[in-house]
């Protein structure tokens, strides 16, 4: 499954304060865990953010019991020093769990927000629904689009960006709590 929502965000105020806020994209590939607005009120424009989508404006329904939210931010550049331009093909699950024990877990859900501010060429994200082998979904980044889709369960990526700097942030949204968070590999907020 596959959902795209264009224009998603109609609050000018978020969109606003994600553009202004000088950390937003600091440091980039930088994973937190945000237990939730149920639990505590959001404290930053990234849980303003979650909170907007999963909670306020969610045009899907999760199916299920929701711990909380990992979420990133990235960047793909050919503008900036150290930068790459690309992102290979993964599945999301809990990267150290895998690494330091062989056990997988996965989040039960993800998406992709795109913010306004960006001009560049390139990084289409590919989703590859019908595995790795046959062509992929491609969903061009846009301008505040919305894309919703199983991360854990279909192989993704971001094609080459060819001209400029492309930002997005990732949420993936867990029905339990990632064992990388209780291990300190990912910043529990």
């Amino acid at each position: 499954m596959i959902a795209v929502f264009d224009d998603f965000i109609k609050d000018e105020s978020l969109i606003k304060e994600i553009q202004e806020d000088p950390n937003f994209y600091i440091p980039t590939g930088q994973y937190k865990y945000y237990k939730g607005w149920w639990n505590s009120e959001p404290s930053n424009v990234k849980q303003r953010l979650i909170k907007y989508i999963w909670g306020d404006n969610l045009p899907i329904k999760t199916g299920g019991v929701i711990d909380g939210f990992e979420h990133w931010t990235g960047l793909q550049s050919t503008e900036i020093e150290g930068r790459r331009n690309y992102l290979e093909l993964h599945m999301d699950d809990d990267v150290h769990l895998r690494q330091q024990k062989g056990q997988r877990m996965f989040p039960i859900l993800g998406c992709v927000y795109y913010p306004p501010g960006f001009e560049f060429e390139g990084g289409d994200l590919h989703i590859y629904t019908d595995g790795e082998q046959n062509s992929p979904e491609v969903i061009k980044t846009r301008s505040n689009r919305l894309v919703i889709f199983n991360p854990g369960e279909v192989v993704h990526g971001v094609s080459e960006v060819t001209k400029g700097t492309r930002g997005a942030i990732a949420i993936n949204v867990w029905a339990e709590e990632p064992w990388s968070v209780g291990q300190g590999h990912i910043i529990l907020e």
